[in-house]
């Protein structure tokens, strides 16, 4: 993409080929006639995918309440218009749960019935945990040139979205949102999915078996086109039904047994498929990138002096989390996985944990070159490993937060939480690569778990003294001793370098040579 100043953010390499968006949508014909911009953004994306979904039935629905995401976005734009008697050629963007619609008139009561159709539906439905706010803000032609002017308009946008989330579903004048509950819900009674409606058929209530049918449709390899009532009670929204065209983005990828969605437990079981030995579980990966705000806050890059720039800018940075992830995973070697989300500026992932790990490594790795600047923007990641009965809810929770510790880490980020700690990406990459070609060529009779745990043990010796921990041992001052001793009784003396790596690694990089040692072990520990 060139920016006004002929900066090209991001990489020419034909592995990106069709991710890259050439040409921004072409606003000049209805922007002479718009007078105001209409926003939404679905909020509480995280408590609508997961909140109270129970693992034994996550995989059914867990990705077609992440796609729903996306229908309804683009369903409500296109109602909006539709309510409005606006051309849906004035929507400018639906990706990543928002939308944004340029219109020539509006009055402030026409969007309050939206909202409060919008409110009803999500309060009925989902009980309030989630929703969609939307407000207008008044604009001119010049808003969008000359250069910096629309800057100040993404601003003003990103404060009104902000004020928004202090307003939801006006709570001051809505009656209690759980007046209509059903208190008399058993555990006979309750659906097997969600854990907060009463069963209908199959044990799933008429909300998850819609989403279990809408992730059905998405995964048959005929379906092109979708009725937007397979998964949205248009009912409230005055039985408004369009037909949705069903591309690779909005398909994403799950791997598949058989006609049906994998299981987690069946993702569980493929790790490790190429080793003799390796633990069963699954891996959760969240990552996102980071300092986006700032980003497109800073006067210095030209990416918000335009709409023509940021268009094609957001539009790519999606592409590449919901199209060019996507189809990664279905080569071989990483089928095993789940996309739960991906898309905007992040992305949530699961599947046999030896394939996750090796995915993040891949990913991390592409999006430095795809973008020019790989200072500019780099991405962060929180990785878990958890058994495939642990609840999913749990595991999105636990996951956010390892993504939170690894965005802790300094004001630039670019890192890494996995096996309890947390790295920079090229320290980590590093000590990696290093280690690995070194412990491959040993033979697999020559090192014992033992002697593994025993470095394990050693790198948190080194960690302590390296951070000054206040747990600090004088005997840590020994790892390098008990290293040589341990390495002289269990390691062939043909492995003597392997020592002298070990050595630096364990002194320079504690922390990422036990992340090593740990997926390294992983691999060979009975299952």
């Amino acid at each position: 993409m060139e920016g006004i100043d002929g900066m090209s953010y991001f990489s020419d390499d034909e592995k990106f080929e069709g991710i890259v968006v050439k040409k921004p949508k072409d606003i000049k014909k209805v922007l002479k006639t718009s007078k105001y911009i209409v926003s939404g953004n679905f909020y509480g994306i995280q408590k609508f995918i997961f909140e109270n979904l129970s693992t034994k039935n996550a995989s059914k629905v867990l990705r077609s309440k992440s796609a729903f995401v996306e229908i309804f976005t683009y369903y409500l734009a296109r109602y909006i218009c539709s309510s409005l008697k606006v051309d849906s050629e004035n929507i400018l963007a639906t990706n990543a749960g928002k939308f944004e619609i340029l219109v020539e008139d509006i009055e402030r009561s026409q969007l309050d019935k939206i909202q409060e159709q919008i409110d009803n539906y999500f309060i009925d439905i989902f009980f309030g945990l989630s929703g969609v706010a939307i407000f207008y803000e008044s604009i001119e032609e010049s808003n969008f040139s000359p250069a910096k002017n629309y800057r100040k308009l993404r601003e003003r946008i990103s404060k009104k979205e902000e004020l928004n989330k202090f307003s939801k579903f006006k709570l001051l004048n809505q009656p209690p949102i759980l007046e209509n509950y059903n208190s008399n819900l058993t555990n006979q009674t309750l659906c097997k999915v969600c854990n907060f409606r009463e069963k209908s058929k199959d044990e799933r209530c008429r909300v998850c078996d819609s989403f279990v049918r809408l992730g059905e449709y998405l995964v048959r390899e005929e379906s092109s086109y979708l009725s937007s009532k397979l998964g949205i009670d248009t009912s409230y929204f005055n039985d408004f039904d369009i037909e949705i065209k069903l591309t690779d983005k909005l398909k994403s990828y799950v791997q598949k047994d058989g006609n049906e969605i994998a299981t987690f437990e069946n993702l569980a079981k493929s790790s490790c498929s190429n080793e003799k030995d390796g633990i069963k579980s699954l891996a959760i990966l969240k990552a996102d990138v980071d300092n986006m705000g700032k980003f497109l806050k800073d006067e210095t890059n030209s990416v918000t002096e335009s709409f023509e720039n940021f268009d094609r800018f957001s539009k790519t940075i999606d592409n590449f989390f919901s199209i060019y992830i996507p189809q990664k995973l279905m080569k071989d070697k990483f089928k095993n996985t789940y996309t739960v989300f991906a898309g905007g500026d992040d992305l949530f992932l699961l599947g046999a944990w030896d394939e996750i790990l090796a995915l993040a490594r891949e990913i991390e790795r592409d999006f430095k070159l795809f973008m020019k600047n790989k200072n500019e923007l780099t991405i962060s990641f929180g990785i878990a490993i958890a058994k495939p009965s642990t609840p999913i809810s749990y595991l999105a929770e636990h996951t956010e937060k390892l993504l939170e510790k690894a965005k802790e880490i300094d004001e630039h980020k670019d890192a890494i939480t996995l096996f309890g700690e947390t790295v920079k990406w090229d320290s980590y990459r590093e000590t990696f690569n290093h280690l690995e070609e070194k412990f491959n060529a040993i033979a697999e009779q020559d090192i014992s778990m033992a002697f593994l745990y025993r470095l394990l043990d050693l790198c948190d010796m080194a960690k302590r003294i390296k951070n000054k921990s206040d747990d600090f041992k004088i005997e840590d001052t020994m790892w390098k001793s008990k290293l040589n001793y341990s390495f002289s009784r269990n390691m062939d003396k043909r492995y003597t370098d392997i020592l002298k790596n070990l050595n630096y690694e364990i002194e320079k990089h504690p922390e990422e040579t036990k992340m090593f040692l740990s997926e390294f072990i992983y691999k060979r520990r009975k299952a």
